[in-house]
């Protein structure tokens, strides 16, 4: 039989590195703070780092510093550092993309929410442009023994974004002039480069979000949307 004490001592284990049921600095009880509280803290405090110190520069103990809980319990959580990055950068845009995939628009809401899904990925990437920047510029600061950040994440959203579109000319009975994935890779390069270059692309006028956004989807919707072939 399993030992009363032992199960009440891990229990009182978990409690203590997720912060439940101790006293701050102060002598004041902590209040209860629920998993999806403490999960968006660690994501808050890894934005935050990341886009600091790039993704090598910081580390899971800083991190759960600023986030005010233990290291044990950021890895309970997100299991390492590659997995908590993905979280924070990869997932809103494959939850964007979910989200769109559910509303299942059709005829001129669907293109009402193509648009509306070009402005958020263009707002993605300007929210977290610091982060971004940061984690490209230190990608080249990879030790042997820790390897950089990766972005396979990111392969749910554009695989997803393949197939919406490649199901426009199945419902057409048409087929693709050339290779829809890598024709929508580049369209989510244009809009990422848009921000995260913009000082290079634009230097003498930077456009507004709108005139980008709209642009970008009309190239992409007369190049890759079958109703636009001659």
């Amino acid at each position: 039989m399993r030992d009363p004490r032992a199960q009440e001592g891990s229990i009182a284990t978990i409690a203590k590195s997720a912060g439940i049921g101790q006293e701050n600095t102060n002598g004041v009880r902590r209040r209860r703070r629920s998993r999806e509280v403490v999960a968006e803290r660690i994501c808050t405090a890894a934005r935050q780092l990341f886009a600091e110190r790039g993704y090598h520069g910081a580390t899971t103990r800083e991190i759960a510093r600023l986030a005010d809980v233990s290291e044990t319990l950021l890895f309970r959580y997100f299991g390492s550092k590659s997995t908590l990055f993905d979280e924070v950068v990869a997932q809103p845009f494959n939850r964007l993309m979910q989200d769109f995939l559910e509303s299942n628009p059709s005829g001129g809401e669907r293109k009402e929410a193509e648009l509306r899904n070009f402005r958020e990925v263009y707002r993605l990437f300007e929210d977290n442009r610091p982060l971004f920047l940061a984690v490209l510029s230190s990608s080249s600061q990879a030790s042997e023994e820790e390897v950089g950040p990766s972005f396979e994440g990111i392969l749910s959203f554009l695989n997803a974004a393949t197939a919406e579109q490649l199901r426009k000319y199945t419902d057409q009975g048409a087929e693709p002039p050339f290779d829809i994935a890598l024709g929508l890779r580049l369209a989510f390069g244009m809009l990422a480069s848009s921000v995260l270059l913009r000082d290079w692309i634009f230097p003498d006028r930077q456009p507004s979000q709108d005139e980008i956004v709209e642009l970008v989807e009309k190239l992409v919707s007369r190049a890759l949307d079958p109703q636009a072939l001659p």
